[in-house]
């Protein structure tokens, strides 16, 4: 190790300093501190002391902020891909912190700031592993390139959890295309909770949807849990037991990252990508919405209200508003109309096995959103009424659909997270998300794995005599009469 390698504060420090064209001076001043301070932490001599942590970081991320050269500020929002001064500010402040916490974590373990070329761990929990996989890169939003292989469905509930989630500080409504995450699993169908495991992997693409995301299958996952960021850090070990790690390598040297980097990317495969990202435009010009609607052996699960379900008139007014809120619709008129009348047709003719989440037409009654053709539109509470006094029509007039109603989340462990939709048939099966940023909700099933998961997962529920679900046609319609009830009850006050 180099007696003049810094450790990552001071590095983080010094490249603010230097893209924001702030002088240490200038910093020194706003601060009230000596400048041999500012250099020294620079450097990479000092770390300003645990008991003045906060004040300082929260004086450094404001004046770079606040000093910033006219490009330097720009060059900071590209970097952080924010918008605002507040919002760079809190973004510096988070990364500076992190970086803070890692070096003096060091320090108190391994006695450096600096971490060592290669650590090693005979033995540690998933939870262990799960905090040293949290490398202060993560929190980088430009230029972040990951490779994982990790048998996720072995470990337990609240491991895999926490992986999911992660510990990256980023916008809700934000996207970050330049950070890319490609993840291989082990999808073994003998592995598999047909129900957990579905609603587990379709939120897990919600939670990725911010960042440019692909999930693979191999074989080859089972029993690892590799993760890797390239030029910058990997964690490698085996996953023995749901409950233990052994054999947890961690680096942060370029030379042994990226040998693990490339070794997973060559399993990514087209053929082994589980599904594919697409857009709604992009379904509509390859006819993939039109054979999803006229394709055998349907199978909807709702779980947020989408076009399907809406009258002409109703359709029509959508269309008017999107035309006049901008300059062109997002695809031909004539086609999206063609669309909604075989998919109207379609409900009346075609057999169907249709559940809808209860919380979804709740949901709807509340905010008015709807999924129409992946965009959101608001709809008024009269239209809302019209929505519901069709569906009810459609319900009691359609014999060839079998409707149920899912009165209660499926899981406990997402009861809080946001309903998906999936849409599965004989010829095109997809998956129809509803994320925070409204962006990669569409996701084709690639991989015939992962379509025999979902048809598993469909007909567990489905047929589940134990399950929350109402099938009998006097509660269902009794349900329906309720949400127009609701939606009365809100018109009159």
């Amino acid at each position: 190790m180099s007696t003049n390698e810094k450790n990552r504060f001071s590095t983080l420090l010094e490249e603010l300093i230097s893209i924001s064209g702030v002088k240490n001076s200038g910093l020194a001043k706003a601060l009230q501190y000596d400048a041999s301070y500012i250099s020294k932490w620079v450097s990479g001599r000092l770390l300003p002391t645990e008991k003045t942590k906060k004040k300082i970081l929260s004086g450094l991320s404001h004046e770079i902020v606040n000093q910033s050269t006219s490009e330097g500020l720009e060059n900071l929002y590209a970097n952080y891909q924010v918008s605002f001064p507040e919002e760079l500010e809190n973004v510096i402040y988070d990364n500076l912190e992190i970086e803070y916490d890692y070096v003096t974590d060091l320090q108190n373990t391994c006695g450096s700031l600096i971490a060592p070329d290669v650590s090693f761990f005979a033995s540690l929990s998933p939870a262990q592993y799960i905090t040293k996989m949290q490398h202060p890169v993560l929190r980088r939003v430009k230029m972040l390139d990951i490779m994982a292989e990790m048998d996720l469905l072995k470990l337990n509930h609240e491991y895999r959890l926490q992986i999911m989630q992660g510990d990256v500080h980023r916008k809700l409504l934000h996207i970050y295309p330049d950070v890319h995450f490609s993840l291989v699993i082990d999808l073994s169908l003998n592995k598999i909770d047909d129900i957990y495991d579905s609603i587990f992997i379709m939120n897990m693409l919600s939670a990725m949807s911010q960042v440019d995301f692909y999930l693979y299958q191999n074989q080859q996952a089972s029993g690892r849990m590799i993760f890797t960021v390239k030029n910058d850090f990997m964690i490698s070990a085996l996953l023995v037991n749901p409950d233990r790690c052994m054999s947890v390598t961690i680096s942060s040297n370029e030379k042994n990252c990226n040998p693990i980097y490339h070794g997973i990317k060559d399993r990514c495969t087209r053929e082994s990508l589980l599904c594919r990202r697409t857009s709604m435009k992009e379904m509509l010009s390859s006819h993939d919405y039109m054979h999803s609607i006229l394709s055998l052996h349907s199978k909807w699960g709702i779980g947020h209200m989408t076009e399907h379900f809406l009258p002409d008139d109703l359709f029509h007014e959508i269309l008017d508003l999107l035309k006049s809120s901008n300059d062109e619709l997002f695809f031909d008129e004539d086609h999206l109309c063609y669309l909604h009348s075989m998919t109207q047709r379609t409900l009346a003719e075609s057999e169907i096995d249709l559940f809808i989440h209860c919380q979804a037409l709740s949901d709807l009654v509340v905010d008015g959103n709807l999924d129409f053709y992946d965009q959101k539109v608001h709809l008024t509470l009269s239209q809302r009424k019209k929505y519901f006094n069709h569906l009810l029509h459609v319900f009691e007039t359609n014999s060839n659909l079998t409707f149920k109603l899912a009165k209660e989340p499926m899981i406990l462990d997402f009861k809080y997270q946001t309903n998906q939709c999936i849409f599965l048939s004989d010829q095109f099966s997809y998956i129809r998300l509803n994320t925070y940023n409204w962006a990669n909700n569409l996701a084709i099933i690639n991989h015939p794995n992962l379509k025999h998961m979902f048809d598993r997962f469909f007909n567990a529920v489905w047929n589940d005599a134990t399950s929350e679900l109402l099938s009998d046609y006097s509660e269902i319609h009794s349900f329906f009469i309720h949400i127009i009830q609701q939606i009365n009850i809100l018109s009159e006050i």
